[in-house]
């Protein structure tokens, strides 16, 4: 897609031992049903929640938040507003809501904050709570962001105390190094938008974070010194005549080691899981899927894919699916009544987690269900 379609989702819209010799690439063939689980709504009224991960039953969720008043930009989709109403939120075991770090950059649409960019991904390390804030409207030359005093965590990693408590640590901008390096050269992109950066999934990889840039199309490593490497460019794809950008949304370290990426590509059946061991060219796992928004491992190495929608039409909300891909490739599809517009995906043990309603201020919830 181009990224003008690419950002209009993204900004109106964020290792086991075991072993996998008999795992397969999926093929782009339909994925099969078997009944359907029930979700279990864990917590509601959540603006715009995006990736989450779970710790022991308690699940942390970045909340995109619903834009403000402090600074309003044109981006090609029309007006949006930043102000501070993105956060991490902490949803203990009965379902208890607590919003751990308030007040994070939040842009959205300015009449109701849907479909806002803010906080899309965190992680728990070692009593530090980290968290990935995508953005919009970086310049188009530099990379810069447009928000200084307003804004200036959008599209950087940042570190806090696991509390929240302390100062706020600003790590990488993703924006400058997208400026400075280009690593997709823009290939596919229209005239005036090949610098374009929007950081959107991490996970802890080799002492720091793989993170997923779907306005670069690239995957990057973050080293434990804060230091910004490209591990992949994912290519474009041509689907009817027209250039369809990959803007990956999700990244997983997979039971044998390699990273999975999820890519979004909103016309339907051209999205893809891409498999990357660094040093390689990344390799197509499985295909056929449409608007993936991430990506989770089960307890048996067997990959989950997210969709937030079936049709590639996002507006508005849509039946979401979750398709686990099986060890002999085949797919199987799940499409649980009320899954609409999920938007993360986590797992522990037999319980699998979702953000619901993940486009949707006030509306997105916390589900659960265990897949048969």
């Amino acid at each position: 897609m181009s990224k003008l379609r690419k950002r209009s989702l993204l900004v109106l819209a964020g290792v086991t031992a075991l072993l996998v010799s008999g795992v397969t690439a999926a093929s782009a063939a339909p994925a099969g049903h078997r009944a359907e689980p029930t979700l279990e709504v864990l917590a509601s009224g959540l603006n715009n929640p995006r990736h989450l991960v779970v710790d022991r039953g308690k699940v942390w969720v970045a909340e995109a938040g619903v834009g403000g008043d402090l600074q309003c930009i044109i981006t090609p989709e029309g007006e949006q507003c930043l102000g501070r109403s993105g956060a991490i939120v902490k949803v203990g075991r009965d379902g208890s809501v607590r919003r751990i770090i308030e007040g994070l950059p939040s842009l959205g649409a300015p009449l109701d904050g849907s479909y806002a960019t803010g906080p899309a991904d965190l992680a728990l390390s070692r009593g530090k709570l980290d968290v990935l804030m995508s953005t919009s409207g970086i310049d188009p030359v530099t990379g810069a962001n447009p928000f200084g005093d307003n804004g200036p965590e959008m599209g950087r990693l940042l570190r806090f105390d696991r509390n929240g408590a302390g100062d706020m640590r600003m790590g990488p901008d993703f924006g400058l190094y997208e400026g400075v390096h280009n690593p997709d050269d823009g290939i596919g992109a229209p005239p005036g938008f090949e610098i374009e950066s929007n950081p959107y999934g991490m996970t802890p990889y080799r002492g720091g974070y793989a993170v997923v840039d779907a306005g670069g199309n690239d995957l990057l490593w973050v080293d434990r010194f804060g230091r910004v490497h490209t591990l992949a460019v994912f290519p474009a794809k041509d689907v009817d005549g027209r250039k369809l950008q990959s803007a990956p949304t999700a990244v997983e370290v997979g039971p044998d080691g390699a990273l999975y990426v999820a890519e979004l590509s909103m016309a339907p059946g051209t999205a893809r899981v891409y498999r990357v061991v660094p040093g390689q060219e990344p390799e197509v796992y499985a295909d056929g899927f449409t608007v993936l928004t991430d990506l989770a491992f089960d307890r048996r190495g067997r990959l989950l894919a997210l969709s937030m929608t079936r049709t590639g039409a996002i507006f508005p909300p849509q039946q979401g699916e979750i398709v686990r891909i099986e060890r002999d490739g085949s797919k199987t599809s799940f499409t649980p009544e009320g899954l609409i517009s999920p938007t993360g995906i986590a797992v522990e043990g037999n319980t699998v987690y979702v953000s619901n309603q993940g486009v949707s201020p006030g509306l997105g919830e916390i589900v659960k269900l265990r897949l048969p």
